[in-house]
């Protein structure tokens, strides 16, 4: 991808990551059309250690893209903590949060919900962005009630958007957790943006 670099726009891709890492200035459509056939269809650890160690950022894209198109299961959970837990930021762990609860057990992720690191908590609740109506949403309860009171921007703000992202399939499930749970001003402020006000309000 060196030579898509785009150094003024590096500038700005870094200045966006609060110049945590270095960039090549390559966007997304230019990233998977020069990465297009070229990725194992089968997990390739080494492939993933070897990118995750360049320090471009977009290279770390690639191994995400490779991450959330292959075949994952229970067992790779320790692989992916450590991908989750290395040069940490919210774009990796993001987009890792789909290959991570395709790949982890309901004890796994409860496991993740309660560790240390903030990036795999983050991980954990949002785990399950995107199932709709095959949300666990016991677990998701639990998950959330868990993590509530830490104080962590990152994981006060990831609360509000797994509430926001499950309120477009179950507005009441999402407004009673809501009214049963003291929640962070920016949690209930990010789970709420699609709820339409009480009758009354």
């Amino acid at each position: 991808m060196r030579p898509l670099a785009d150094p003024g726009r590096a500038v700005g891709m870094a200045a966006y990551m609060r110049d945590q890492f270095a960039f090549l200035g390559v966007g997304a459509v230019e990233r998977r059309k020069a990465t297009r056939g070229l990725l194992p269809r089968l997990l390739d650890r080494e492939l993933v250690d070897a990118l995750w160690a360049l320090p471009e950022r977009e290279f770390h894209y690639v191994a995400c893209d490779h991450l959330r198109k292959v075949p994952l299961e229970s067992t790779d959970v320790d692989f992916l903590r450590s991908v989750v837990t290395t040069r940490s930021w919210w774009d990796t762990v993001d987009a890792l949060v789909t290959p991570v609860g395709r790949a982890c057990t309901p004890e796994q992720m409860r496991a993740w919900a309660r560790d240390d690191n903030l990036w795999v908590r983050r991980a954990a609740i949002l785990h399950q962005l995107k199932r709709r109506e095959a949300t666990d949403t016991a677990l998701l309860a639990e998950i959330l009630a868990g993590n509530l009171g830490s104080g962590e921007f990152f994981i006060d703000k990831a609360l509000g958007w797994a509430l926001r992202e499950y309120s477009r399939t179950d507005p009441a499930w999402v407004r009673a957790f809501l009214d049963t749970h003291g929640v962070a001003a920016l949690t209930r402020r990010e789970a709420t943006r699609y709820l339409e006000p009480p009758a009354g309000a």
